[in-house]
């Protein structure tokens, strides 16, 4: 069949809003019993409203009720909100915030009643030996504002339905705890550690202490508490498990604790990071191999995408698992099932995402790959071949720096080009949230239906639907972003709304990119802190692109507009990240918080702009998309609006997303082609 040529932005495709909202499923957690052995799940259904729905894999069935939800909002972002343990499973339900337990199809909540909603929980640990005993991290908003909310650890007593203290301070308003984690024989306790202004990835710090039972009260208490890694400010050691990764080297690299010393496991600095930043709880990027200890599975990040390594914890080696069937570009929640076999979430580029089991076999560590649940639709029909362009990573050469980005070239298999002569794609160049964050190369089908008209998308977090619209794309992995070395990340210290800028802006006048799309044709986009930095593009007098209209296009989703008001009602995790990205507290700098603010500048703003915000959202709330708005109207510019009820930090519901997506494409058929149409 001859192919057909239309102008780019006009492409027909298959791949629809509809069919999108209504089958998003993500996985977000898998599960291992230590005990018997069986495998869980938690899935994100948008079509249950966003619901965390907790899976076994023997039954395929839901471990609780269909009203559960299996989700915690502790530090706003959860995470870890379930486990398993000796055919029990504990989870948090973000319906009334109780914990509950779940055996024999027997249901019970294991915290106290809560009618006020003010403690959470996440992150369990249950004792070895009194296992009616669980660890927690409990996050008390009984004085609910940033600035008062109390994290620490606690005791859950399963049996009599109680919580008690375990490690609290006096300055637990400006404390954070995660990871808590016993050894085999329940002597010992490990947890990560940090306090204002850190975030984990900045100053994580890892403790270890003794574990004592009283058996006349059924409680326990820590000893001869030990900090064995991390630095406040300088160096952060997370995800502890006798082993745990610390960036000493500016690389987050393998290390272990002994009760003898703290050393790194490899023999030389691997110049990769071997985690992701935790912005979530309870997503371990290792597991060991076999009871011994001597040999684990690490996930370490290449070029902006998973590998996966044999570590050999005695020589200090490292061997990486190739395989044609391993296409994963994201692996996560790595858990150990039995020696040499372990279970992990992965994501692929071309294909959905699964729950994985992987077997290694023989001195060549063999991999045997093998799917225990696909997050792929289960109504629609299969997209065709070939409608799905393959990520290329790129190091893009901007003035003095290099910036890492990923390159998706046009392709669609009913079109040959565009019926224009010599025209060049239109591009949305989308920005990651974070900002220590990493657009991956994982296939979104949220991206796709942008591209399905072929606009070109450069940009992180881009809903592949809006690629679908677009044509080829670039994801600009800007400096602050994660996954590079520490190095990369503080880059932006300081320069929070200049770098971050300057990148995304020099990104598109560069050479590679000026050949390939059409620079007077270009949008921004981004989400949250990628939200500010597409506000940041078009208004701040520092942006180059403020000058001008350089951007076609602009869509902010939850951005932020002033830093000021953020500094002050942003939620308690990250109440102090601007510190550090900003150079100081509003009151020390506040000459950076005004200048850095778009709010201030959206007299400068010449760019057609959409806003986006769920009415929910702590993280960056409303108000923040409220200041940006009244002044593009107060200036007579041109914006539109659309606020979520329900929708907190990003859409969960296929109701919110799909709407999402029809606003956003329908905004670019507005601004940026209707010309072509004509």
């Amino acid at each position: 069949m001859s192919k057909k040529y239309a102008p780019y932005g006009l492409w027909e495709s298959p791949i629809t809003a509809d069919a999108i909202a209504q089958d998003s499923v993500s996985m977000g957690d898998i599960l291992v019993d230590p005990i018997t052995k069986d495998i869980y799940y938690i899935e994100q259904r948008a079509s249950e409203g966003g619901r965390y729905v907790l899976l076994s894999n023997q039954t395929q069935k839901e471990v609780f009720g269909t009203d559960f939800n299996a989700r915690t909002r502790v530090h706003e972002y959860g995470g870890a909100a379930a486990i398993a343990y000796n055919g029990t499973v504990y989870s948090s339900n973000f319906k009334d915030f109780l914990v509950y337990a779940a055996k024999n199809g027997n249901i019970n909540p294991i915290t106290p009643e809560d009618p006020n909603k003010v403690y959470r929980y996440a992150d369990l640990c249950v004792h070895p030996v009194h296992t009616d005993l669980l660890v927690a991290i409990l996050e008390d908003h009984t004085n609910d504002t940033p600035q008062t909310v109390r994290n620490s650890l606690c005791v859950i007593d399963s049996t009599a339905r109680t919580v008690t203290s375990l490690v609290c301070t006096e300055n637990a308003q400006n404390e954070f705890y995660a990871a808590p984690t016993f050894s085999p024989s329940g002597d010992k306790i490990a947890w990560q550690f940090w306090q204002h202004p850190d975030m984990p990835w900045e100053g994580g710090q890892i403790y270890v202490a003794d574990v004592r039972h009283d058996p006349n009260t059924h409680k326990l208490s820590l000893s001869n508490t030990k900090l064995v890694a991390g630095n406040a400010n300088k160096i952060s050691a997370c995800y502890p498990l006798l082993l745990f990764t610390s960036d000493e080297s500016k690389f987050a690299n393998l290390w272990e604790y002994t009760q003898a010393r703290t050393k790194p496991v490899l023999s030389s600095v691997v110049q990769q990071d071997f985690c992701e930043p935790p912005w979530t709880l309870g997503n371990y990027p290792f597991a060991f191999l076999d009871a011994n200890g001597t040999k684990a599975i690490c996930v370490a990040w290449q070029g902006g995408r998973s590998v996966l390594y044999v570590v050999d914890i005695a020589t200090g080696s490292h061997m990486e698992i190739k395989d044609d069937l391993f296409d994963f570009v994201v692996v996560e929640h790595v858990r150990r099932l039995s020696d040499y076999t372990f279970v992990f979430t992965g994501l692929r580029s071309n294909a959905p995402g699964a729950a994985m089991r992987c077997t290694l076999t023989g001195s060549s560590f063999k991999p045997t790959f093998e799917e225990l649940k696909s997050t792929a639709s289960t109504s629609a029909a299969p997209f065709p071949e070939g409608i799905i362009s393959p990520p290329i990573p790129l190091e893009l050469k901007l003035d003095n720096r290099i910036v890492y980005a990923v390159y998706y070239a046009p392709t669609n298999p009913e079109y040959a080009g565009s019926s224009i002569e010599g025209e060049k794609p239109p591009c949305v160049l989308g920005v990651h949230g974070g900002p220590t964050g990493l657009e991956t190369q994982n296939l979104n089908w949220l991206k796709a239906v942008f591209h399905k008209q072929r606009i070109c998308l450069v940009g992180p977090d881009v809903p592949h639907s809006i690629i679908m619209l677009i044509n080829c794309r670039l994801d600009v992995n800007y400096s602050g972003s994660s996954c590079y070395g520490r190095a990369y990340v503080e880059r932006l210290k300081g320069n929070w709304g200049i770098t971050d800028v300057s990148d995304c802006i020099e990104s598109v006048e560069s050479a590679e990119l000026c050949s390939l799309i059409d620079t007077k044709r270009t949008a921004i986009r981004g989400g949250s802190a990628g939200g500010y930095i597409a506000l940041a593009s078009i208004s701040l007098d520092s942006s180059a692109a403020s000058k001008t209209k350089f951007f076609a296009s602009a869509t902010s989703n939850y951005g932020i507009s002033n830093l000021e008001l953020l500094a002050g009602d942003t939620h308690k995790f990250e109440l102090r990240y601007m510190v550090k990205l900003l150079g100081g507290t509003k009151e020390e700098v506040p000459e950076v918080y005004h200048d850095r603010s778009p709010e201030y500048f959206s007299a400068n703003i010449k760019t057609p702009l959409l806003v986006l915000q769920g009415n929910d959202d702590e993280v960056v709330p409303p108000a923040q998309s409220w200041t940006i708005i009244d002044g593009i109207i107060k200036t007579k510019g041109h914006v539109e609006a659309h606020f979520f009820d329900g929708e907190q930090h990003g859409w969960r519901t296929s109701q919110t997303i799909k709407k999402a997506i029809e606003f956003e494409r329908e905004w670019y058929e507005k601004i940026m082609l209707t010309t072509v149409s004509k």
